[in-house]
């Protein structure tokens, strides 16, 4: 092999090993991406409501005002006559939110507190046992008993709507 040959064979070997070290050193590049992602609280996605739904009551004399998906309900009573008589009526509640908890769903009622009447809620099992945790997981339910008790025999009638409203507060995310 003469010379002129020996050198463009060389020539060739160094081009082609400087082409593979050329595509490993490209081939190695390392992207970084920067940036941040925001997110909104949007309260109409906490969404607790009463669901329509009376598990139990006394008898017949309670009647229950109620659209499902509602924040509030009418309850009348009828049929109180002697000290001590109660009537109540148990309403189902829904965290009907997807993912957010309920830290605590509380339910007040407010109506003519008198020396007559007392109005009150319990947070309680759909049997109507009172609970102590108030936190509801996101599509569970919960309950509360709605009653009016007689503190004393009434000499002339007595009357007052009672409306129960809900409070609920979200759980913080993790």
């Amino acid at each position: 092999m003469n010379k002129q040959k020996k050198i463009t064979l060389i020539v060739i070997i160094i081009a082609v090993l400087l082409m593979g070290i050329g595509y490993a050193v490209v081939s190695n590049i390392t992207l970084t991406v920067n940036g941040k992602v925001s997110a909104s609280a949007n309260s109409e996605n906490f969404k607790v409501y009463f669901t329509g739904v009376n598990t139990k009551k006394t008898e017949d004399n309670a009647e229950v005002i109620v659209t499902a998906g509602s924040k509030s309900a009418t309850v009348n009573f009828t049929g109180l006559t002697t000290k001590d008589d109660e009537e109540y009526v148990i309403l189902e509640i829904e965290n009907g939110s997807n993912g957010i908890d309920a830290k605590s769903i509380n339910v007040t009622a407010s109506g003519e507190d008198s020396t007559i009447i007392k109005v009150d809620t319990i947070m309680c099992t759909s049997d109507g046992t009172a609970i102590t945790d108030y936190a509801v997981a996101s599509q569970a339910k919960t309950y509360v008993k709605v009653y009016a008790k007689l503190l004393q025999t009434p000499t002339s009638d007595v009357e007052t709507t009672i409306t129960a409203t809900i409070t609920a507060v979200a759980k913080e995310a993790n």
